[in-house]
């Protein structure tokens, strides 16, 4: 990224924002199938130290050039425009990171998908805090791949350093500092203070960050 940015700084803005749609994308596809192959050899590793049984993971879900260019159009090139080059290469920097690890990401939770062995999965935030919307996702703990579920592997923010964790005997993995129940106690008690039935995922996490002061990244 620095290497293209310096590129970037020697030519008119119109001239970057074009590099930019070509080189963007590529470099999310390249370091994205690095990330997808690690993911499926981990998956490999990991099931047959599980289960005694061989399998062959594949990769799954390349993140979509079209979106990178629309976020290119949308956000990083007004900021050019605006003279705030610094900030179009911070916003580039986290949603690149965001764009390789969905390789990742997708890739164990499809092979969790598609194991015979169906093993449940669950979206685990990294470090001893996370922010209230990620906290929220991961509430569920672990659960087996369906369309609903799903739906936590759609919600990805920049930076973001939530894994995705397969299990394969239920009650089996122990994770230092996850802790689905106390997540969802507190998800439960936001959701309730924000009105219950009806109520939209931000109201809840607005009120989570309200009732669990300094727990959360993105506390005011």
């Amino acid at each position: 990224m620095r290497k293209l940015w310096t590129t970037l700084n020697e030519l008119t803005p119109e001239w970057q924002h074009d590099l930019l749609l070509d080189a963007i994308p590529q470099l999310a596809a390249r370091y994205g199938d690095i990330a997808g192959a690690a993911a499926a050899e981990w998956y490999e590793a990991t099931r047959l130290e599980n289960t005694g049984a061989a399998f062959d993971a594949l990769t799954y879900g390349s993140f979509s050039p079209d979106a990178i260019k629309g976020s290119i159009d949308a956000k990083a090139y007004p900021m050019i425009l605006s003279g705030n080059p610094q900030q179009a290469f911070d916003f580039l920097t986290g949603a690149m990171q965001r764009w390789i690890r969905y390789v990742g990401r997708q890739t164990i939770a499809r092979n969790c998908q598609h194991d015979p062995f169906k093993p449940r999965w669950a979206r685990v935030p990294s470090g001893a805090k996370t922010c209230a919307w990620c906290e929220m996702l991961c509430s569920r703990g672990f659960v087996y791949y369906s369309k609903e579920t799903a739906g936590a592997l759609a919600h990805w923010h920049d930076e973001c350093d939530c894994s995705i964790v397969p299990e394969w005997e239920k009650d089996d993995t122990h994770i230092a500092g996850y802790d689905p129940d106390l997540y969802y106690s507190r998800y439960k008690a936001a959701w309730d203070a924000a009105g219950g039935y009806g109520a939209t995922d931000a109201q809840v996490t607005h009120w989570m960050r309200v009732l669990n002061p300094g727990a959360y990244t993105d506390n005011a």
